[in-house]
């Protein structure tokens, strides 16, 4: 490895190390292996290698695939539940937020990206999970980008609001 690289390789996992340990980098918060590579404006190369020192060092846990990435040590939140796809488990739990009333409804759900990163899904895989929601009624298109909660059976045909007619 070129010195200029390695270089470049122990500053990143300093810096991500640093973090980790003054709290800026809190526990159990994935993030993507590209998230560092365009923060330091730096190679996946370069990524990769600090990231497998910081991992020899057991400073932080990887795991490769959708829900994957890289989390302080001890911190990575579980696997998806075994016999189930990203896309029902995350159905699943939106279920269960918009019936405890986490998600009250008539109110607006959390943006797909927002929901994107809290799951550690691309928004394709958060869109397809909540497109059945839709159609059994307990989201709402408000536009193209936000949705709305409904309990079933209480609100119905809505449409979404596209603007205001002049009188």
């Amino acid at each position: 490895m070129r010195d200029d690289v390695r270089k470049a390789v122990r500053k990143v996992a300093e810096v991500l190390r640093k973090e980790i340990s003054d709290g800026t980098w809190k526990a159990g918060t994935v993030r993507a292996s590209g998230d560092p590579t365009r923060r330091f404006c730096t190679t996946r190369y370069v990524i990769h290698k600090a990231v497998a020192l910081l991992r020899d060092e057991g400073v932080v846990e990887t795991r490769a695939g959708g829900g994957g990435g890289i989390a302080p040590r001890g911190t990575m939140p579980c696997a998806w539940p075994v016999g189930t796809t990203r896309s029902k488990a995350i159905r699943r739990t939106v279920r269960e937020r918009i019936n405890a009333g986490t998600y009250p409804a008539g109110e607006l759900l959390p943006t797909l990206t927002s929901l994107s990163q809290e799951f550690a899904v691309a928004k394709s895989t958060m869109s397809a999970a909540l497109r059945p929601l839709k159609a059994e009624g307990l989201l709402i298109p408000a536009d193209r980008r936000t949705m709305i909660t409904a309990r079933k059976g209480l609100v119905t045909n809505i449409e979404p609001v596209r603007g205001f007619d002049r009188a």
